[in-house]
């Protein structure tokens, strides 16, 4: 047994002894593989269906950070639904790949419920929000070589939110799911990554190379250059987009 299953299992003493507690189940970086000294240890605790009440919390044990989440099974369910209409896929994950600690039956249960989101499709953005999208792609390039031109002392803060921005459109338009920004890097260059959470290769290799380059980019104009030619080549995957004449025409709410 490992130092960290020692301290998980120190942590789990007192919830054994709740009644209400049927299952548990634990995931991510040591279960995986590859932790480091800023990994925590992920535990899912599943009440029973009847509880009334979740609860989350951190807890070091023996050096270790234990991040938990005790849920009845119906909550979690929600949060899977949550996620896949957020474009998101984490909680679905945590389950499929997470390891059962002990069980009543409802983690297997929820481990074929999470398979089900994670297989489902995200519904695309309509027209109109297609449009919208490229107009504030658009925009956003607007902006940031007017930072450029008034030497803004914030031009990099903006610069890599607004990098952002690009993945999580296109995300958003091949129905890939979203990426969090601190695993971007590694999400578009590392295979082993792409397989820990679930995930196939973007569908767009050009788009992940400029990407790539954008990262690198340490020079403001070097940057506005791959800037300029990622946001280009994004909208013309999402149908072009011309700002003189650009308009709208939508249903009232």
């Amino acid at each position: 047994m490992e130092k960290w299953e020692i301290a998980l299992n120190k942590f789990f003493i007192p919830w054994r002894k709740n009644k209400e507690v049927v299952g548990a189940l634990v995931c991510g970086s040591f279960v995986m593989g590859n932790p480091t000294k800023h990994s925590d240890i992920d535990l899912h605790i599943v009440l029973s269906e009847k509880a009334k009440w979740r609860e989350r919390g951190n807890k070091v044990v023996d050096g270790f950070l234990i991040e938990y989440f005790a849920n009845p099974p119906r909550q979690i369910i929600e949060y899977f639904k949550e996620d896949y209409n957020s474009g998101k896929q984490m909680a679905a994950i945590q389950f499929i790949t997470g390891r059962i600690i002990f069980d009543d039956g409802s983690i297997e249960q929820l481990k074929k419920e999470a398979k089900k989101w994670h297989s489902k499709k995200f519904i695309k953005p309509s027209s109109v929000s297609n449009e919208l999208n490229k107009y504030a792609i658009w925009d956003m390039l607007d902006n940031l070589q007017d930072c450029l031109d008034k030497k803004d002392a914030n031009f990099w803060f903006v610069y890599h939110n607004f990098i952002a921005g690009l993945i999580q459109y296109y995300c958003k338009f091949v129905g890939y799911p979203a990426i969090k920004d601190y695993k971007a890097l590694d999400i578009f260059t590392k295979e082993k990554t792409r397989k820990k959470y679930l995930l196939p290769e973007f569908p767009d290799k050009v788009f992940s190379g400029l990407i790539i380059k954008a990262f690198a980019a340490n020079d403001k104009n070097k940057a506005i250059l791959i800037y300029k030619k990622t946001s280009d080549h994004l909208l013309k995957q999402m149908g072009g987009f011309n700002i003189n004449g650009w308009k709208i025409k939508s249903p009232v709410s």
